[in-house]
C-alpha cells in the first residue's frame, strides 16, 4: 500500500519549498538519482547503485590508458571503452542478492556480453551517470583539495614564522650542540 501512495505522489509531483529550493517532500534531485536501478539481463536481475570506493578503484584500474574525449557522447564512450565495456558493466552492475565485492569479473563480463541488448547497454550507461554525478563529485574533491592546500600553506607559513622568531638575528638555526662545544674524539677532521 505504501508503494502505491509513493507512486501517486510521484505522478502528481510536489511543490518546491520556496525558502530552500528543495522539493517539499524533502527529497532532492540528488537523492532521487541515488536510488538503485534494476535490469533484467539474460533472465537475471542486476542492480546498479551509486558506486562504492572499491568499485571506483576497479573502474580506475580498468580505464587506465583509455582515451575518452572530453566531449564524448554515449556512443563515443562505448567506442572508447571497446572490449573493456563489458568489464565496466560487470563492475557497475551487481546481481541481485550479491555484494559488489563477491563478483567473478571475467565470468560476469562474458555473461553480460552475450545477454545484454544494445538498448539496455545505453540505459545502463545513462543510469550510471544519473547514479554517480561525477562532475559533482569532482567539484567537491577539487574544493576539498583547495581547502587542504590552504590549510597546508597556512601551516607552513606559521611554521616558518615561528622558526624565524626562535632564531635570533646573529645566529643560525641548528639542531643539536654547536661544533665548538662538542667533545673531541681524537679523529682528524676532513
Amino acid at each position: 500500500m505504501k508503494s502505491q501512495s509513493r507512486l501517486s505522489k510521484q505522478k502528481i509531483g510536489w511543490p518546491v519549498n520556496r525558502l530552500t529550493g528543495k522539493p517539499a517532500n524533502g527529497q532532492t534531485d540528488r537523492e532521487k538519482n541515488m536510488e538503485e536501478k534494476r535490469y533484467e539481463i539474460g533472465g537475471k536481475i542486476y542492480i546498479q547503485r551509486p558506486l562504492v570506493l572499491g568499485q571506483v578503484q576497479q573502474l580506475l584500474v580498468m580505464v587506465e590508458g583509455t582515451q575518452i574525449p572530453a566531449d564524448a557522447n554515449m556512443f563515443g564512450i562505448i567506442i572508447a571503452l571497446g572490449d573493456k565495456l563489458f568489464l565496466a558493466l560487470a563492475i557497475v552492475l551487481t546481481e541481485e542478492g550479491k555484494s559488489p565485492r563477491d563478483k567473478d569479473f571475467p565470468a560476469l563480463a562474458d555473461e553480460i556480453k552475450f545477454s545484454i541488448l544494445p538498448e539496455q547497454t545505453i540505459t545502463v550507461i545513462e543510469d550510471f551517470f544519473d547514479c554517480n554525478p561525477l562532475s559533482s563529485i569532482l567539484e567537491r574533491m577539487a574544493g576539498m583539495t583547495k581547502k587542504f592546500n590552504g590549510l597546508m600553506l597556512t601551516g607552513l607559513r606559521n611554521s616558518a614564522f615561528s622558526s624565524a622568531m626562535e632564531t635570533s638575528p646573529g645566529e643560525t638555526g641548528s639542531s643539536g650542540e654547536q661544533p665548538s662545544k662538542m667533545p673531541r674524539t681524537g679523529r682528524k677532521r676532513c
